[in-house]
């Protein structure tokens, strides 16, 4: 199951990131990044700017390409892009599962005891039968 986190760009103080964030801001380019074996996703938007309909629409489809390319269905967004209803919409009219808290608590509970027993450096006897809320 590949995974892909989708985020926003931070603002910075630096007067020439601002400018480079501005351009790509208008170009609509996007930042892929591995980080430690996952891959994050960054939109040129900020938080404080308003989007309007046609800037989602053309950043869904932004999105939809680089995911076509490298092959990605399920994604994570960030708390901000949940909220945004339009991006959510496209991306699950092109067969897109966006993945919440609660799966993704399914999923990876059991990675997340089999690391602690890792570290702890004992043997894991427990079955993958438990159950969570």
């Amino acid at each position: 199951m590949s995974t892909i986190y989708i985020s926003e760009t931070m603002q910075t103080c630096d007067f020439i990131k601002r400018f480079i964030l501005y351009v790509k801001k208008i170009f609509n380019i996007v930042k892929i990044s591995n980080v430690d074996g996952k891959v994050i996703l960054y939109l040129p938007i900020f938080q404080e700017h308003k989007l309007s309909k046609y800037r989602i629409k053309k950043l869904s489809q932004k999105i939809i390409k680089v995911l076509k390319k490298e092959k990605i269905v399920n994604i994570v967004l960030s708390n901000y892009l949940e909220t945004i209803e339009l991006l959510k919409n496209n991306l699950y009219s092109n067969n897109l599962n966006i993945l919440d808290g609660r799966y993704l608590f399914k999923c990876l509970s059991y990675k997340i005891i089999e690391y602690i027993f890792k570290l702890k450096k004992k043997t894991m006897k427990l079955r993958r039968s438990f159950t969570s809320n």
